[in-house]
C-alpha cells in the first residue's frame, strides 16, 4: 500500500489510518463529527497528495485533448479550469477530471490511481502529435482547504487578498519558499481551494496552515468526513459512484460536456442521447428514515420491483437522517418519489427522492437536464 508524502505527520497527529483506493491516508484524526463541523463552520485541512496529476505540454497538446476530451478546451482561457471526461466509443467513462490550462501547458487532476490508466490512454492515442505527457502524481502534493473561512486562511498564507475567483480558475503564487497553485474547487459544498506544491515544500505548506491563528478554527480532516461532506453536497467520485458502467448523462455530468465543440471519442453516443434519446438510469439523492446509513449496494424498490440501487452514503450530521447517492430508473427520477430501500436485513425502509444537493452551500451542482 503507498503512504502519502506526510505519512509520519499524519501519524504524529494520531490519525487513524485506512486503505483508500491503494493509498494508506488518515480516515480520521479521532472524531469525525468535529472534523466535519470544523469543514461547515470554520476551515478543514485535507491531504489530497494521492490524486492523480498529469502535465501535458508541447506544440499539439491543446489540439491532441481536444479530440479527447468531452469539453471544449480550446475555449479555455489561461489560469481557468474546467471539469471534463474521457469517454470510450461506446459513450461510457473511462475517467472523470479536472483540466486546468497553464501558459504553455495543461494540469489534469484525477481521481487516485485513475493517473496510470489516463496515461497509458493519452500515451496510445497520441500518435503523431507534439504532445508531452508527464505524470506528476509522485513528485507534487495537493492540499485543500475547505470552510467558510478557507479564504481568510489563504489570505494569512500568501499575505495579501486573494481575488475572486469562479470554479477552477486558479491564481500561482510563491509562500513559504514554494510556487503554489491555488485552484477554486467544491469538493464540500462550502468554499475551497486545492494547494498544489512540490513535496519538498508539502510539510512547510502543511504546517503553515495548522498554525493556530485568532479567530480562526483549523482542523486536519480525515477521508470520512470529508466523504460525509461531499455526499451532503452531491458530489459523486469516479470508482464509487460512477465507473465503466456508466454514460455520463446518466451520472449527471453536464458540466463536463460540450455539445457544440467537434467530435471526440465517445461523442457521438452522447450527442445522440441529449438531443434524440434517453438514458435508463439517474444518479439521485435518496433520504431515508432510521438512524443507520444504507450500504453500497443496497437496492430500491418500488411496488416489489426492483428500480435502483445505492453507490454512496452517510448519516448526515446536518440533517441528521441517513443520506445516499444512487442510481434509479428514469421513470421514478422526480423528487418526492416515495420508495423503499432493501437492506441485506431483507428489511424494507421508507426512503424518499431528493434533489442535489442535499446542502445547498457555498456551491451548488449545475442543474441536470430534464429532458434526457
Amino acid at each position: 500500500m503507498k503512504k502519502l508524502p506526510l505519512h509520519e505527520v499524519h501519524k504524529s497527529l494520531h490519525a487513524n489510518l485506512g486503505d483508500s483506493s491503494g493509498w494508506l491516508v488518515p480516515l480520521n484524526y479521532g472524531d469525525e463529527l468535529s472534523e466535519y463541523k470544523s469543514v461547515r463552520e470554520g476551515v478543514g485541512i485535507i491531504d489530497l497528495s494521492s490524486r492523480g496529476k498529469l502535465r501535458l505540454s508541447g506544440k499539439d497538446h491543446i489540439k491532441f485533448l481536444q479530440g479527447m476530451l468531452s469539453n471544449d478546451v480550446v475555449k479555455l482561457e489561461e489560469k481557468k479550469g474546467m471539469y471534463a471526461t474521457i469517454l470510450n466509443v461506446k459513450g461510457r467513462l473511462i475517467s472523470d477530471m479536472r483540466v486546468y490550462r497553464e501558459s504553455e501547458s495543461v494540469l489534469i487532476d484525477l481521481e487516485p490511481v485513475l493517473n496510470q490508466k489516463v496515461l497509458e490512454l493519452l500515451t496510445k492515442f497520441r500518435l503523431s502529435y507534439k504532445a508531452n505527457i508527464d505524470d506528476i502524481s509522485q513528485n507534487t502534493g495537493l492540499i485543500s482547504i475547505q470552510g467558510p473561512q478557507a479564504i481568510k486562511l489563504l489570505e494569512l498564507l500568501i499575505e495579501e487578498k486573494p481575488p475572486q475567483m469562479e470554479q477552477y480558475e486558479f491564481i500561482q503564487k510563491e509562500a513559504l519558499g514554494h510556487l503554489l497553485t491555488i485552484v477554486s474547487v467544491n469538493r464540500t459544498g462550502e468554499e475551497g481551494f486545492d494547494l498544489y506544491v512540490s513535496n519538498d515544500g508539502l510539510k512547510d505548506l502543511w504546517d503553515a496552515l495548522l498554525m493556530e491563528r485568532e479567530g480562526l478554527n483549523v482542523s486536519p480532516i480525515g477521508y470520512n468526513a470529508l466523504n460525509m461532506l461531499r455526499i451532503e453536497a452531491g458530489i459523486p467520485i469516479y470508482g464509487v459512484d460512477m465507473d465503466e458502467s456508466n454514460i455520463p448523462i446518466e451520472a449527471g455530468l453536464w458540466d463536463a460536456l460540450d455539445f457544440e465543440k467537434g467530435c471526440y471519442v465517445g461523442q457521438e453516443v452522447v450527442a445522440r442521447i441529449k438531443w434524440r434519446g434517453h438514458v435508463n438510469w439517474h444518479l439521485v439523492g435518496f433520504e431515508s428514515e432510521g438512524e443507520v446509513a444504507p450500504k453500497v449496494g443496497d437496492e430500491i424498490f418500488l411496488d416489489e420491483r426492483k428500480i435502483g440501487r445505492i453507490t454512496s452514503s452517510t448519516l448526515s450530521p446536518t440533517f441528521n437522517k441517513p443520506l445516499s447517492l444512487g442510481y434509479i430508473r428514469r421513470e421514478h427520477k422526480d423528487p418526492g418519489t416515495k420508495v423503499l430501500l432493501n437492506t441485506d436485513a431483507g428489511s424494507g425502509i421508507r426512503t424518499e427522492v431528493k434533489e442535489l444537493p442535499f446542502y445547498k452551500g457555498a456551491f451548488k451542482m449545475a442543474k441536470n437536464d430534464a429532458s434526457s
